[in-house]
């Protein structure tokens, strides 16, 4: 059975005032709108490693920057951004999500390839699922989308880090319920 496109299309009054016969037309407008709304609505969790970054880097990896996510109902996660705001003078910034399915299990990582940007890229880079650009390399997760389960919980690992003073890192992942 088709699904029905997900457009926008508002109920007009006359189709339901007092009398008026509910027509096949205004339920489909219905489960247009509906459908709309469920690939539309979604949540969204940022990670951040704000100011500078590579002072911190004793070694790589640096595991849990900014703390973890833990899910409360099952979900997708369907885009991944990674952003890095002040260049830095020479090699890449990498960064991991990785998932923990339960308190003291292991944490794997959700891509298939992690996203970095180097220090060629400038500043304001940024880098998304299905994107490409010069010193960037696009977020590829293992499955498109990434299903977690209630009461999973994901982390962000600095892999390696640009030299100099590169500032103000991060992850965005977008998810909605399934």
């Amino acid at each position: 059975m088709a699904i029905l496109a997900d457009t926008k299309r508002y109920i007009d009054q006359l189709e339901i005032k007092y009398r008026a016969a509910v027509s096949e037309a205004t339920f489909s407008k219905i489960g247009s709108m509906i459908n709309f709304l469920g690939h539309r609505t979604h949540e969204k969790k940022d990670f951040f490693i704000n100011g500078l970054y590579n002072i911190t880097i004793a070694s790589a990896p640096i595991l849990g920057v900014d703390g973890i996510c833990v899910f409360e109902f099952d979900a997708e996660i369907f885009g991944v951004y990674m952003f890095n705001h002040v260049a830095g003078t020479g090699g890449t910034t990498e960064l991991d999500v990785k998932k923990q399915v339960s308190t003291g299990g292991a944490y794997s990582t959700i891509f298939s390839t992690t996203p970095k940007i180097a220090s060629t890229a400038g500043g304001f880079a940024r880098v998304g699922t299905g994107e490409s650009g010069t010193g960037l390399t696009a977020p590829v997760l293992i499955s498109t989308p990434f299903n977690v389960s209630d009461g999973e919980s994901l982390r962000v690992d600095i892999i390696q880090a640009q030299t100099g003073s590169p500032q103000n890192c991060g992850i965005i992942i977008h998810y909605r319920p399934r």
